[in-house]
């Protein structure tokens, strides 16, 4: 079965680890912020909403495993074209080279198979079938490749070479990508310890001195402020990882 990965359904065990996180923080935030088990259910409700935004995410992880997978299949391409070996040839042995490294539940191995399975079964040519990969992928750098082999088929021109530099060119694009995004991990990550500083103080606050904050959680008045500021809170968190997000 062919995988359309910018359409790419949530698993059930995403799906659960989505409501199971949902319902924790739910439920921490309006037992710390609220005092309150019925807000806590509400908020857990309302997390719903986020359902699509854990969906993009996850498909855009999901992307990032592929394309890093599909650099190390272009090595495996490039040397078997440079030996001689057609692109058709390069694709099925990078099968079993590739079984050492990946597992059959990778993506880049379903790809492989599939791959091969049309160009054998189905008599269809590599260049169809490394182009339906390059849309049903939505990845621009599979897309560039598949541009290179095209061009270079139609043109007669030197395909060893013009495979070597691509896959050079391409494959030094997406571990800057990879590098880049590390980075961007890191400072999300920073972004999230800085916003849960608020639910620890808090916290801190309840344990030591809980009469404080009971204005917050008994009066009308206090439970306005309290959501006023976990709105900003929250706010600033979603702009915070927005800017930290870099596309190249």
């Amino acid at each position: 079965m062919p995988v359309y990965y910018d359409s790419m359904d949530l698993s059930a065990a995403e799906k659960q680890r989505f409501f199971i996180g949902a319902a924790a923080i739910g439920m921490t935030a309006g037992l710390l912020f609220y005092d309150s088990p019925i807000i806590g259910i509400v908020i857990t409700l309302c997390s719903g909403l986020f359902l699509s935004k854990y969906k993009m995410m996850m498909t855009e992880k999901k992307k990032s495993e592929l394309l890093i997978e599909f650099r190390d299949l272009l090595y495996s391409i490039s040397s078997s074209v440079s030996s001689g070996r057609t692109v058709a040839q390069a694709l099925e042995e990078s099968v079993d080279f590739w079984k050492s490294t990946y597992d059959e539940k990778d993506y880049i191995i379903k790809e492989l198979k599939y791959m091969n399975g049309r160009i054998k079964k189905g008599g269809e040519k590599d260049v169809d079938v490394l182009r339906d990969f390059a849309n049903r992928s939505g990845l621009e750098d599979v897309s560039d490749f598949v541009n290179v082999y095209e061009s270079c088929r139609l043109t007669g021109g030197d395909l060893p070479l013009a495979i070597n530099r691509a896959t050079g060119i391409i494959g030094d694009k997406i571990t800057l990508e990879r590098e880049l995004k590390t980075l961007m991990a890191q400072k999300i990550f920073e972004t999230r310890i800085v916003a849960l500083a608020p639910a620890a103080i808090v916290l801190l606050l309840r344990i030591m001195s809980p009469d404080y904050l009971e204005p917050m959680t008994s009066t009308q008045g206090g439970r306005i402020v309290t959501t006023f500021a976990l709105g900003l809170i929250i706010m600033a968190l979603g702009m915070m990882e927005r800017i930290n997000r870099i596309e190249i």
